[in-house]
């Protein structure tokens, strides 16, 4: 378990440390923020086929975590060669795009199937992501501001993925081999209760994704450092695992997630009007904790599945709605990046306001039948 929690813990850092200055890199080299879309949904798109092929094929997970790995390597080795050119960054994406979609699920996957209590293990998995997507973004602004050599940046970030796959090979077994076959998604991940909560999942990670593709760029050209942000989002990221279950005990689940939504969509669109770090500060805190919930939320559904297959595919099409809905972020509103950040950012906090009037809709629907019922 110490082994896995530490491939978690890397594998997030890197890729959040990668996605803090990404944008920055990319606009460095070609002077154009909508760029930095098109990179980032090269990488959805590879994340997405990815995703898509896991979910028709049973693989053995193992042996997943160690192609994922590898694939994830390779991203950062492709960078090292040439730092300068921006076809190395879509290459790069494509190889990111492989190990996200395969060795995120299935981290998630190996850590509930080993533990006893599955809710409690996955509040370790996300919080070591939010410890990891905390921190991360620090150190990399630092570096990208202190390290002219980018090649030397890529060296370290190489290093360090390194030791994620050197570690995944000596992680033990438990259980059979799984046989590789074209399998069928298993039903239970496309139930009725699971498909409006993947369908708010994805319109909320469209604002995500706005933030991630263009807020460093936004604060950058403000005068602001966008690891603060990261720091904070991530930090009450962490909390959110931490009290969410607390909080459902009293407030119903419902209601919570319409808040949470509502509230994501208030600080998306109050990244416009972030002049110093104090509107920063509480942007990130409010993004983060309320995005953080419903993850929490959402995952928790699926931590009580206890056939392995649909637990695997449930959570891979949750992720697959996030990555979808922050490629779709990136890509959608890339044209109009060129001419107003902050007109980008307006309609990208329309979106949770739609996955609202789904959880209402879906409530009300419950509730009616509730009453038929009786």
């Amino acid at each position: 378990m110490k082994r896995l929690l530490y491939i978690v813990f890397m594998f997030n850092f890197l890729f959040s440390l990668l996605t803090a200055i990404l944008p920055l890199l990319v606009f460095d080299i070609t002077n154009s923020a909508a760029t930095s879309g098109y990179v980032l949904s090269t990488f959805m798109i590879a994340l997405l086929v990815t995703r898509i092929l896991l979910l028709t094929h049973e693989i053995d997970d193992y042996l997943l975590l160690k192609v994922g790995l590898t694939a994830y390597c390779l991203g950062f080795l492709l960078l090292f060669v040439n730092a300068t050119a921006i076809a190395m960054f879509y290459i790069g994406a494509v190889m990111f795009g492989i190990g996200v979609g395969i060795v995120a699920p299935v981290l998630i996957t190996l850590i509930t199937g080993l533990s006893e209590r599955p809710n409690a293990a996955v509040g370790w998995h996300n919080s070591f992501l939010g410890v990891a997507s905390a921190f991360a973004p620090i150190l990399g602004v630092s570096l990208f501001y202190s390290i002219d050599n980018r090649g030397f940046l890529y060296l370290i970030l190489t290093v360090l993925a390194l030791t994620t796959l050197s570690l995944a090979v000596f992680i033990r077994r438990t259980g059979d081999k799984k046989r590789f076959k074209k399998t069928k998604i298993n039903g239970e991940a496309f139930s009725k209760e699971y498909i409006p909560s993947y369908m708010v999942f994805l319109l909320t990670s469209i604002s995500y994704g706005a933030v991630i593709a263009f807020s460093p760029i936004f604060f950058e050209m403000i005068g602001l450092r966008v690891d603060v942000f990261y720091f904070f989002f991530w930090s009450f990221f962490i909390v959110a695992q931490l009290s969410m279950l607390k909080i459902k005990e009293k407030v119903a689940e419902i209601k919570l997630l319409n808040i949470s939504i509502f509230l994501i969509f208030a600080s998306s669109l109050s990244i416009v009007f972030t002049t110093n770090y104090i509107l920063l500060i509480i942007t990130a805190i409010v993004f983060g904790f309320s995005y953080g919930g419903i993850m929490n939320l959402f995952y928790n559904r699926i931590a009580i599945v206890k056939e392995s297959k649909a637990k695997s595919d449930a959570y891979s099409i949750f992720g697959l709605m996030s990555y979808l809905g922050v490629g779709l972020g990136s890509m959608l509103l890339s044209p109009i990046a060129n001419h107003s950040l902050a007109v980008l950012f307006i309609i990208s906090s329309l979106f949770p306001l739609l996955g609202v009037l789904i959880n209402m809709l879906v409530d009300k629907k419950s509730k009616m039948k509730m009453v038929t019922s009786k």
